[in-house]
């Protein structure tokens, strides 16, 4: 299974439509791949949609399982596994609505948001392309630019070493 920005924005509307009908309340906050392909036009394709939900709940997940079942998607296409990514130093600010329905607000990441998110995964040849793109995007010129951003959202982390020495190389191969 592979999703587009369109498969992503359509899914995210009806999951919002549906939580509504059923009468539930949910903050969204789309991360990842995803979040990189409707920011920045990732012509990449997603194989899930990775989100901070708030409040999880049994319910919230019957609803996500419904919406994939009707488009024949696995039962995990809307996943929380990014917790260990989360900024506690992000703000209302670095989140833009993409959709907000009587109760159930949908929030995507600003790109330097999801810039320090990707450095810190640093999990394999897509976070580190997604990291291009959002160099790009961002207009960031140097790695000193590039650590101000990670620095901002995890002071006390250090960039890991994958991610690190693709900065490195990235921006000793700028012109």
């Amino acid at each position: 299974m592979l999703l587009s920005p369109g498969d992503v924005r359509e899914a995210l509307r009806e999951l919002a439509i549906e939580l509504r009908d059923d009468g539930l309340t949910a903050r969204i906050r789309v991360v990842g791949g995803a979040a990189v392909s409707l920011r920045v036009g990732r012509e990449a394709l997603t194989r899930d949609i990775d989100a901070l939900v708030y409040p999880p709940s049994p319910d919230f997940a019957e609803v996500v399982r419904r919406v994939g079942e009707r488009r024949g998607w696995a039962a995990d296409w809307l996943i929380d596994g990014v917790k260990a990514f989360v900024s506690h130093r992000d703000d209302e600010e670095d989140w833009d609505v993409m959709e907000d329905e009587a109760g159930v607000t949908i929030l995507v990441a600003q790109p330097r948001l999801l810039l320090a998110m990707k450095l810190l995964a640093g999990r394999g040849r897509r976070d580190l392309q997604d990291v291009e793109l959002l160099l790009d995007a961002i207009g960031i010129a140097n790695i000193n630019e590039a650590e101000a951003v990670f620095d901002h959202f995890y002071p006390e982390e250090k960039i890991p070493p994958r991610s690190a020495a693709y900065l490195r190389s990235h921006f000793d191969a700028a012109p």
